[in-house]
């Protein structure tokens, strides 16, 4: 009975990720799909598919222009625009620093780090974010950094202001962190180590 358990859990293992990956495929095609049918209008029946394809090549098309200085600074007078409005704001520049993250922009994040609490002997990886939140002197006795801690096997984590000496560098990458966190470090391949031990 264990062994025709253990074949069913090993078929799990294999079914499931795929499964959860092309659900999630599936249901972001429909929703693109149905926007793109918004967006042409009640007035033309398109074939299942074309309004997804009507929204990636706007997508893509949006991508073109940002490489044209007119479209650049057109871009820059509404975000001014965006950012100055209350509550907007927080929604725009939430959703607008995920989508760098995700973008390839995670190192522009902040620095991995292994934070410390004082009178413990936990090590937690985070980030990094901010050098000096507070804006306080370097030697200032109760100046802060900002660190983002993750969650594992979901989104968020606190952001905490600590001690600089309760904090150090260590040598992996933000997206690593991220993936560490996100997976509570069951990937046997990551390995943190201090900074100061990756340059011997």
């Amino acid at each position: 009975m264990k062994k025709q358990l253990r074949i069913f859990l090993a078929g799990m293992l294999v079914l499931t990720p795929l499964a959860a990956t092309v659900y999630v495929i599936w249901w972001g095609a429909g929703m693109l799909d149905r926007l793109g049918g918004m967006l042409v209008g009640d007035d033309f029946d398109l074939p299942t598919g074309v309004g997804a394809l009507i929204i990636l090549a706007g997508v893509y098309l949006v991508g073109l222009l940002t490489h044209w200085w007119a479209f650049r600074g057109l871009f820059a007078l509404i975000e001014g625009v965006l950012t100055r409005l209350p509550g907007i704001r927080t929604v725009y520049e939430s959703v607008r620093d995920l989508m760098q993250l995700f973008g390839g922009k995670a190192e522009s994040m902040g620095r991995a780090v292994e934070y410390r609490p004082p009178g413990s002997g936990l090590s937690i990886l985070g980030i990094l974010t901010n050098d000096n939140p507070m804006d306080r002197p370097t030697d200032h006795p109760d100046r802060k950094v900002a660190v983002y801690l993750p969650y594992s096997y979901m989104f968020g984590g606190p952001t905490i202001y600590a001690s600089p000496a309760h904090v150090r560098e260590v040598d992996m990458s933000v997206e690593q962190v991220l993936k560490v966190c996100t997976t509570a470090h069951t990937a046997r391949s990551a390995v943190i180590r201090p900074k100061a031990e990756a340059s011997d």
